[in-house]
C-alpha cells in the first residue's frame, strides 16, 4: 500500500520528499499590553543569529521555515514560534512573568472598577471611560468628550464629524498630519501622516473621548503621545451594558448570554464593498471591482469579500473571474490559497475547491493538513479510491497516530468512507473498525478550519441547559496544542455532539488575532446526522477581524437533523 500511495502522489505530480528550504525575511513589533518593548532579543533558536527590537519594538530578521524564533525581555514572559512557509510579519504580544508568592499582605479594599460606568462626573462626562488599557478615571486628567447623539450625521466620516468638537494634546485639528492614536472598542489604530484608521459609520457612533494629558496617556507608552481618542460604538456599550446588568447575580457557571450575533458584530466597511452595493447592475459592480483592484491586487480579503459579493447575486460567473484572479495573484502563498478554496467549499463549487487544495498539497507535501484536505475534496467530488489513498498516505507517512487533533480527523474521516462507500474503494490494509456502524454515529459532527497556523480565539460550547465549556486555542493557555499543530502542519480541529437533545446549542467565539495585519478566515463545517444515511453537511467562512468580542457563529437545534 504504501509503495502504491507513493505513486499516487508522483501521479498527480507531488513530490514525495521536501522541497529545499531557502531563507526569509521575518519582521513585525513586539508588544506588551499595547507598548513596545524595546531592545527585547529575537533569536533563531539553535543558531548564533541574533537581533533586538528598536524603540519602536519593531525587529527584522533572516529565518528558515521550520527553525524558531525567540522573543525574550527581562520580566516577561518568552515566546517561542516555529516559523512557516508564509511566515513574514509576526507581531508579538509578551506578558508579564508571573511568580507565586509565598505571602500576600493587603493593606487597603481597593474598590473595583466598573469600566462602563453610566455615572457621569460634574462635568457631564463618564467618571470611567473604557479603553484597551483598562478602564480610565477621567476625571484625572485633561479631556474632551461628546456624545454620538452630538455629532453630525451627514459628516462622511467620523474624523470629519468631530473635527472642531475636540482638540488633541498638541491642540490642533485632528484632521491634520500627526501622530494620533485611536482606541475603537478596545481596538488600537494608530493615525499616521495624515493617514485615518478604518473608523465606524458616525451613526453607530455611541460617544467619544479625547484623552489629552499624560496622567491618561501614559499607559498607552509613546504611541500616546499627541493624544488618544477613544471611541465607544453603540453595538460594544449596550453589549458592555447588557452583561454588567447580569454579572451580580449570574452563577459563573452559567452562559451568560454574553455573545453578540457574528452578523450583528460592528465591523468597519471597506469602501470597494460599500461602492458595490451601490451599483445598479452587476456589469457595473464589475467594472467598480477592476478599479479596485489597483490598489487591493495583494489584499486576500478584498477576493474574497467581492467573490461572496457575487456568489450572493447569483452571478457566480463573475465570482468565479474574482477568484481565479486571486489565485493567480497568490499562486505560492498556501494561506491564501486555502481562503479560496474556503470560498469555492462554501458555494458548493466542489471541484475548483478541490483543484485549489492540490496546489495547497503541491506546495505543503510535508503537511497533515495536506493530505486531510485532498482527501476530504476528493471524497466530496464523489472520487472515493483517490480519497481514500490520500488518507492511507497521512497514516504512512506519521510514526504513530495520537487519537487527538488531525490525527482524530484523519480516522473519523476513514471510518466515515469505509462504511458509507466500501464497494468503491480498494481497503486491502488493515484497518481496524467497530463491527457495528451505530457505535460511530452522532447527531452533530463539527469541524473548524483556518487558514492561518498563527490564528489565537477561545471556543465556548454552550448546552440547552446554559451550561459553557470553552476550548482555548492560544499560545498563552495552549502552548503544547499549538507546538504538536506547527509540527505536525495542521490548523484544524473536530468536536462531537451525540444527542443535541431539546433546546439550542450555542458555538461563540472571541478571537485574538493572527500576529499579522491580516484577518482570519475560520471555516465550520456541521455535519448533521453523522455516519447516518441521512447525513448532510453545511459549510460557512467567518472572517475574523474585531479582536476580544465573543461572537456567536452557530445555534445547533434538533431542527438541522431533519432532511
Amino acid at each position: 500500500m504504501r509503495a502504491f500511495v507513493v505513486y499516487f502522489l508522483m501521479f498527480l505530480g507531488i513530490s514525495y520528499s521536501l522541497f529545499a528550504q531557502t531563507k526569509q525575511e521575518v519582521s513585525g513589533y513586539v508588544t506588551s499590553f499595547g507598548t513596545p518593548v524595546v531592545h527585547a532579543k529575537v533569536a533563531v533558536v539553535g543558531t548564533d543569529l541574533i537581533t533586538a527590537t528598536d524603540s519602536k519594538g519593531y525587529y527584522t530578521i533572516e529565518v528558515t521555515p521550520r527553525q524558531e524564533l525567540q522573543f525574550s525581555y527581562v520580566g516577561l514572559q518568552t515566546v517561542t514560534i516555529i516559523i512557516e512557509d508564509v511566515t513574514r510579519t509576526l507581531n508579538v504580544k509578551m506578558l508579564p512573568e508571573v511568580n507565586d508568592l509565598d505571602e500576600v499582605t493587603v493593606k487597603e479594599k481597593i474598590k473595583k472598577i466598573e469600566p462602563f460606568s453610566d455615572e457621569l462626573g460634574e462635568d457631564g462626562k463618564p467618571k470611567w471611560i473604557p479603553t484597551s488599557m483598562g478602564p480610565i478615571l477621567t476625571q484625572n486628567g485633561a479631556t474632551s468628550y461628546v456624545r454620538g447623539e452630538d455629532l453630525n450625521l451627514g459628516a462622511p466620516n467620523l474624523a470629519l464629524a468631530l473635527d472642531g468638537h475636540i482638540i488633541t494634546r498638541k491642540y490642533i485639528s485632528i484632521l491634520a498630519p500627526q501622530d494620533i492614536l485611536w482606541d475603537i472598542d478596545g481596538v488600537l489604530f494608530d493615525s499616521t501622516s495624515g493617514k485615518l484608521p478604518p473608523l465606524p459609520p458616525v451613526s453607530e457612533v455611541h460617544d467619544v473621548m479625547v484623552l489629552r494629558s499624560l496622567t491618561l496617556t501614559n499607559r498607552y507608552g509613546s504611541r500616546g503621545r499627541s493624544g488618544v481618542i477613544v471611541v465607544r460604538t453603540k453595538g460594544a456599550y449596550f453589549f458592555e451594558k447588557q452583561q454588567r446588568s447580569k454579572r451580580s447575580y449570574v452563577n459563573p457557571e452559567v452562559y451568560s448570554e454574553d455573545a453578540i450575533a457574528f452578523k450583528n458584530v460592528i465591523v468597519p466597511k471597506p469602501n470597494y464593498l460599500k461602492d458595490l452595493e451601490n451599483s445598479n447592475t452587476l456589469e457595473e459592480a464589475f467594472s467598480i471591482y477592476e478599479k479596485s483592484l489597483i490598489n487591493n491586487a495583494r489584499d486576500v480579503a478584498f477576493y474574497a469579500d467581492v467573490a461572496q459579493y457575487f456568489y450572493d447575486k447569483n452571478a457566480a460567473d463573475k465570482a468565479h473571474l474574482v477568484l481565479s484572479e486571486m489565485e493567480a495573484a497568490f499562486v505560492t502563498n498556501a494561506e491564501a490559497l486555502k481562503v479560496l478554496a474556503y470560498t469555492y467549499e462554501a458555494n458548493a463549487d466542489r471541484e475548483k475547491a478541490l483543484s485549489v487544495y492540490k496546489k495547497i498539497f503541491r506546495l505543503r507535501p510535508q503537511y497533515a493538513q495536506s493530505y486531510r484536505d485532498l482527501g476530504n475534496s476528493f471524497a466530496a467530488a464523489e472520487n472515493y479510491q483517490k480519497s481514500w489513498l490520500m488518507y492511507m498516505g497521512y497514516m504512512n507517512t506519521a510514526d504513530s497516530l495520537s487519537g487527538t487533533g488531525i490525527d482524530a480527523i484523519v480516522y473519523r474521516e476513514m471510518e466515515a468512507l469505509y462504511f458509507q462507500h466500501k464497494d468503491k474503494i480498494d481497503a486491502d490494509a488493515k484497518f481496524s473498525l467497530p463491527e457495528n456502524k451505530s457505535e460511530l454515529a452522532y447527531d452533530v459532527r463539527l469541524v473548524f478550519e483556518w487558514n492561518t497556523s498563527e490564528a489565537e480565539f477561545e471556543l465556548e460550547f454552550v448546552n440547552p441547559q446554559n451550561q459553557p465549556f470553552s476550548v482555548n486555542h492560544t499560545l498563552e493557555q495552549n502552548l503544547g496544542r499549538i507546538r504538536d499543530e506547527k509540527l505536525k502542519g495542521y490548523t484544524s480541529e473536530e468536536f462531537l455532539i451525540d444527542d443535541l437533545g431539546s433546546g439550542d446549542w450555542l458555538v461563540n467565539l472571541k478571537y485574538f488575532g493572527n500576529k499579522q495585519f491580516q484577518p482570519t478566515f475560520l471555516k465550520v463545517t456541521t455535519y448533521y446526522n453523522w455516519q447516518q444515511s441521512n447525513q448532510k453537511q453545511k459549510v460557512e467562512v467567518f472572517k475574523l477581524t474585531r479582536q476580544n468580542i465573543k461572537m456567536q457563529l452557530l445555534k445547533l437545534n434538533n431542527r438541522g437533523l431533519r432532511i
